[in-house]
């Protein structure tokens, strides 16, 4: 399988059709960061991409902030889906991916304030082995806050994410599952 991640700072700003850039990628997953783009601006022909399952995360504080989408070929097709880190964007899905840790340290709102901004979705992918034994590999395709160090509350929120971060990849790799971070700060 292979992953590619890129920061297209605005997935409405490709000169070519989607469908052309991902098939140019050769990729069979392709994540994109920075994607700017909420639900409502989200077109189709950027949403819909035929031979491709799309998956995003969008910012629910500003507008054209941030985003994340993980494009799937067909032939690579997650069996679970999950937006953000922390499992409370995905409580009522049936095909999320759990292992969320234990994130008695967090309380509910900064988790909800941690996936507000759009930074990360997750999926979860079975490959054959050699000797035909499957793996389940999860790709997490973040982006990373970027914080100052004189902002003390972004810096903190910042750090804040990263643990949440750890906190979940830790809890994949303990349940047996392979991973790979696609991150961009």
């Amino acid at each position: 399988m292979k992953v590619l991640t890129w920061n297209v700072n605005g997935i409405r700003a490709a000169k070519v059709p989607l469908k052309t850039l991902l098939d140019s990628l050769d990729s069979d997953v392709i994540c994109f960061q920075e994607t700017k783009v909420t639900r409502d601006q989200l077109d189709e022909a950027s949403c819909i991409v035929e031979g491709y399952n799309a998956y995003f995360s969008f910012s629910k504080k500003r507008s054209g902030y941030s985003g994340v989408a993980t494009f799937c070929r067909n032939t690579a097709a997650p069996v679970a889906a999950e937006e953000g880190l922390s499992g409370l964007l995905s409580s009522h899905n049936a095909s999320a991916i759990g292992c969320h840790g234990d994130t008695a340290n967090f309380t509910d709102e900064e988790l909800q304030s941690l996936d507000a901004e759009g930074r990360s979705v997750m999926t979860q992918h079975q490959l054959k082995t050699s000797d035909e034994k499957l793996l389940d590999v999860v790709i997490i395709n973040v982006y990373c806050p970027r914080a100052d160090r004189e902002n003390q509350e972004r810096f903190n929120y910042k750090l804040r994410f990263y643990e949440l971060l750890q906190l979940r990849a830790e809890a994949l790799v303990n349940a047996g599952r392979y991973g790979t971070c696609t991150v961009r700060e």
